[in-house]
């Protein structure tokens, strides 16, 4: 696990883009936000709408295909398999996500420098949230995680090629949250090495979340997001600790992270600004943080030695799970 300050990306190759943005999207979304004007990046849009006539002049890769935001684009890899190749790392956000080109140009310089594998930008104070690990925790550039949500991933390219057989059996992308550290920990042979979330850059979430993909689940499935959850983690092998509506999964926790002064963070130290930063800092407008969750958070956030913090761990056991 990385102990030194965050390199903030800054060494862009204007002549060879190494980073592609692919967007599955219908026709509210808000990808041109990002895709349009200066970028360093390239962008794909996976249009899964009905207007046949809709053009995508920002785009350097056009897909449409009806489905989920997964399996979608498991078929635009499909359709442009040169990328794979082509490119260094991926970033595969909702539709909803507002961001502007400048900040996922550095995001994209940051994986490359810092040899992350899976990493997302934080949450603004604006966004809706399913989790309180993704919105920005602002003592800190850095924390690393054992969980990257399917919202706004970034994926390098050896992630990616590990994935595909898991995207391509799902709609809702359920459960990859929670395998993408395990194919890191393959890939680095260090546990969850190279998974982070960025707190130096946020982007913005803007719809309340699940709406849209649940609905289209009921539409044109014979099975539920948390039935793909259910099955993908089958090929989880870490230790079960929490149930998310009724899975079984790993305690999403926060491992280590950098402040802002560089000083590297984990155990105590770590739980306490945590803990700090969720009750005194963070302030959501779309999705109020309770001082309950903010307490469990921390104190998950402080576990890394069972036998070292016996008293926490054992206070999590009577905690509800989240």
């Amino acid at each position: 696990m990385p102990t030194g300050g965050l390199v903030l990306g800054s060494r862009i190759n204007e002549k060879l883009p190494r980073g592609l943005a692919v967007v599955r999207c219908g026709v509210s979304s808000l990808h041109r936000n990002w895709a349009t004007g200066r970028r360093h990046f390239d962008v794909g849009v996976s249009y899964y709408g009905s207007d046949s006539a809709v053009e995508f002049p920002e785009a350097d890769y056009v897909h449409r295909c009806k489905g989920g935001k997964w399996d979608g684009l498991f078929h635009f890899f499909q359709q442009f398999p040169e990328v794979i190749d082509r490119y260094d790392y991926f970033w595969l956000p909702d539709d909803d996500i507002d961001a502007v080109a400048a900040d996922v140009d550095s995001l994209f310089a940051l994986g490359i420098e810092n040899n992350y594998h899976v990493y997302q930008p934080s949450l603004d104070e604006h966004s809706y949230y399913s989790h309180l690990i993704t919105l920005q925790h602002p003592s800190f550039d850095v924390r690393y995680t054992n969980f990257v949500e399917v919202m706004v991933p970034f994926v390098s390219r050896e992630t990616l090629v590990r994935s595909l057989p898991f995207i391509e059996k799902t709609a809702s992308g359920f459960g990859l949250d929670f395998l993408w550290p395990q194919m890191v920990r393959e890939i680095e042979g260090e546990a969850y090495r190279g998974v982070a979330i960025i707190d130096a850059i946020t982007v913005r979430h803007t719809r309340p979340v699940g709406g849209n993909l649940h609905q289209f689940m009921r539409d044109t499935q014979r099975h539920s997001a948390m039935d793909e959850m259910d099955a993908t983690m089958e090929w989880i092998k870490d230790a079960r600790g929490a149930r998310i509506n009724g899975v079984s999964v790993p305690r999403i926790r926060i491992l280590s992270g950098t402040i802002r002064s560089g000083r590297h963070l984990s155990g105590l130290a770590l739980a306490r600004r945590v803990g700090l930063d969720l009750l005194f800092r963070v302030k959501n407008k779309s999705q109020p943080v309770s001082w309950f969750a903010a307490f469990k958070h921390a104190v998950k956030a402080g576990c890394i030695s069972r036998n070292a913090i016996m008293p926490i761990a054992g206070i999590i056991q009577l905690l509800p799970n989240i």
